[in-house]
């Protein structure tokens, strides 16, 4: 499967992730991690920030690669739709 080590849950249900585990997964002191029940297992996986993410996807949507058939959506309302939730 991968890298694994045994760890004891405390008293507050909280468990250290171990510091390779970090360290591949390049998670640092006070980022937010993703906790999900998936089947009977526990997955902890890093997140991505909306930065990261605008940072990682530049450059791939342009004109040539618009599908022919894709809706034509203005810049602003697409910034709308995904900052809504956002302080102003």
């Amino acid at each position: 499967m991968g890298t694994s080590e045994d760890r004891r849950v405390d008293e507050k249900g909280r468990v250290t992730i171990p510091k390779s585990i970090r360290e591949a997964l390049q998670i640092d002191p006070g980022e937010e991690v993703a906790v999900e029940l998936a089947d009977d297992r526990i997955v902890i996986r890093n997140r991505i920030s909306r930065e990261q993410l605008v940072e990682r996807l530049e450059g791939c949507v342009s004109e040539e690669t618009r599908a022919d058939d894709a809706d034509r959506i203005d810049p602003d309302d697409l910034k709308a739709d995904w900052t809504s939730d956002l302080p102003n």
